[in-house]
């Protein structure tokens, strides 16, 4: 199998796997706004691989329309369809794309935390605050006191990143910039339009 790093590969990929229009449009979003703040970071001191993020990015949610009738975990079923196709890096990113604990926040910016984070940043195909993000998943998917109180505590974590993210930033987080980002009508359509 060939490694796929390129975003025609990634996107023959999605074609391939007959991914749902709207988790391909939330996935090139996911890419759009990852991109972007990867490469304001670079320009600011970091060095990210910015390849990597692409793919991660793109592949992200791979896992997540064949785990919906099942229940199983869609990051960890993304990274183990993409074994022996993608380097371990981006294996890495989908698998982690979900996780987030306060170790990761006081260490570096990592491609997989950008990637996380910029998942966070987009609610279906629309780009918003984490706070929105949040009260959108708690709205649908606390079914108890404990898992409204879970997600809670993981907003705040989401909270803290952003902040950690943007502090070398000229823009803010839910400044023009970063909230305009859109696609196009024909982004994401399906293979005649890649």
């Amino acid at each position: 199998m060939t490694n796929m790093h390129s975003r025609k590969q990634c996107l023959e990929y999605l074609n391939k796997i007959d991914m749902p229009r709207h988790i391909r449009r939330h996935s090139m979003l996911v890419a759009k706004v990852a991109l972007f703040l990867g490469e304001l970071l670079n320009r600011n001191g970091s060095n990210l691989d910015l390849g990597l993020i692409q793919t991660g990015a793109l592949l992200h949610d791979v896992g997540k329309e064949p785990t919906l009738a099942t229940g199983q975990d869609h990051a960890e079923v993304g990274a183990e369809m993409l074994a022996g196709m993608v380097s371990p890096s981006v294996a890495r990113i989908v698998r982690e794309h979900i996780l987030l604990d306060s170790t990761q926040i006081v260490g570096p910016i990592t491609e997989s935390i950008l990637v996380n984070y910029s998942d966070k940043r987009v609610m279906h195909e629309q780009v918003v605050s984490v706070q929105a993000r949040y009260h959108d998943l708690i709205a649908r998917y606390a079914k108890t006191p404990l898992h409204r109180e879970r997600l809670l505590e993981k907003l705040k974590l989401y909270l803290a990143l952003e902040e950690k993210i943007f502090s070398p930033l000229a823009i803010e987080p839910q400044g023009p910039e970063i909230m305009g980002l859109k696609l196009n009508n024909s982004e994401g359509a399906g293979p005649e339009h890649d």
